[in-house]
Formats: C-alpha cells, structure tokens, sequence
C-alpha cells in the first residue's frame, strides 16, 4: 500500500488459487485420476474450502475459460443459481461456481487463451528429440513427472480436498511444477532450440491470461479470487508482482 498527499492508495487484490483438475478431462502430460467429487464426503470436503475461500471475500471469480466462451459461461451460472443446472465434478464448477453463488455475485469471469502453442504439434516433438538426443534429459522429464504423479496419486483417496489444495499451492510444489518448464526448454542442441519454441508459447499463454486477468479489474476496491490448473500459477504470480499494480494475497492464508 502507497502513500500519496498523506492519503492510503489501495491497490485491487488478487488471490491466485492453483487446483488439479478434478472432472478427470485428461489433457495434460500426466493426469491425476480424481474420485468422484460428487460423493457426499467430498461435496461436503469442497464445501469447507468454499467456506475458507469466502473469507478472501472476493468481488470477482476468475476460471480457466475461454473469454469466448463467457457468455456461455454465464448462462450455465445463472441457471445454477435459479437452480436449474447440475453442478459437473469440474473445479469450475465445484469450487468457483459454488463460491460466486455463495457470495451473491450477478456473474463470473471467463479469462483463459488456450491456443495451439509454437507449431501447434505439442509437446511430441519435443519428447521425441530428447529421447533421441538427449536421454538423460528425456528420462529427467518422463521418469521424474512419472514418480511424481504416482506419488500424488496414492495420496488422493485418502486426503481431503482441502489438504490436497494446501498442498499443490504450497511453494514448494508450485516451484517444483515450474522447474519442469524450465527443464523443458533445455531440449535441443547447438541452435536447435527444441524445447524453447513450446515454452516460449506457455509463456506467452500465461501472458495473455494475465492481460485478460487486468481487463476485468477496473476499481481499486476489486478483489479478485482466481482459479486455475497449478502449472499456471508461478507464472501468473510472478507477472502480478512484477507490475506492481496488485496486491497479491496468499493461498495458504485462507486455506489454512
């Protein structure tokens, strides 16, 4: 918080708040396979993280949509609250959803770009090259996300959603699952920049996120509450910081 003329300047709040895919879409590299997040022991686990979420007392929930797709978005959300749409196991869903609703809020905010990254073929051939060229490098990424994902896997059946949350947001695991872009980019030899091309992209995704993020904040009294798949939070948070036109407040925070 600033001083100017001997007046506080208060700056919008954004909470970033990183989850795992819980509906079980399957898109990235390696996917955690989640139970079924409609069970009653974990509606009401979700619903004690709602709860936790609600004290950040956000003005605004950010999700990992489309801007395209906003006006569906919404029409999905009003129906909800006159209670004819069915909540999916979708974090969008179950956490944002459920927590706007809570609040009163009259909409939700659709942020995401999500378009073909450097040659549009993903991240194959990036694999391909290292494990031809570089197999320390390719059984760095493969074995290494491989360990991982059974790691948090057997953890899942027997740890609340709240523990889970905790976890992927604490800053550890947050700069654990950034390293692995980090490491991606160095794929490729001489001037064969293999893995820079795709991580260039991810990067530039994220940008695009943030300017989207900065379109819906207009009074300094907004308080954002973002949620997103956890790979996108490093980054998100450090082009928060760096513009020094937010305050960021912590997950852990609220989450306990």
């Amino acid at each position: 918080m600033d001083c100017q003329a001997g007046r506080a300047v208060t700056q919008p709040a954004i909470l970033l708040l990183g989850t795992g895919h819980l509906a079980n879409h399957n898109r990235d590299v390696f996917n955690v396979q989640f139970d079924d997040m409609l069970a009653p022991q974990r509606q009401q686990e979700i619903a004690a993280c709602v709860e936790r979420l609600a004290r950040f007392r956000p003005t605004k929930v950010a999700l990992e949509i489309g801007t395209d797709r906003e006006k569906e978005l919404n029409a999905d959300y009003h129906h909800y609250r006159a209670g004819s749409f069915s909540l999916t196991a979708d974090e969008i869903h179950q956490l944002g959803f459920r927590l706007a609703a809570a609040l009163g809020h009259p909409r939700i905010y659709a942020i995401d770009w999500n378009e073909p990254i450097g040659d549009g073929r993903g991240l194959d051939p990036v694999f391909a090259f290292a494990q031809a060229h570089q197999p320390e490098l390719y059984d760095q990424l493969i074995g290494g996300g491989q360990q991982e994902l059974r790691a948090e896997q057997a953890t899942i059946a027997t740890t609340t959603i709240l523990d889970l949350l905790r976890d992927t947001n604490a800053p550890t695991s947050l700069q654990v699952s950034h390293q692995v872009y980090l490491t991606l980019a160095r794929v490729g030899v001489a001037k064969d920049y293999v893995g820079i091309g795709w991580v260039e992209g991810w990067y530039g995704r994220n940008l695009r996120i943030f300017v989207n993020l900065t379109r819906i904040i207009n009074a300094p009294q907004d308080r954002v509450l973002v949620i997103y798949g956890a790979g996108h939070i490093p980054l998100l948070t450090q082009f928060i910081r760096d513009s020094g036109l937010y305050t960021l407040e912590s997950a852990e925070r609220y989450l306990g």
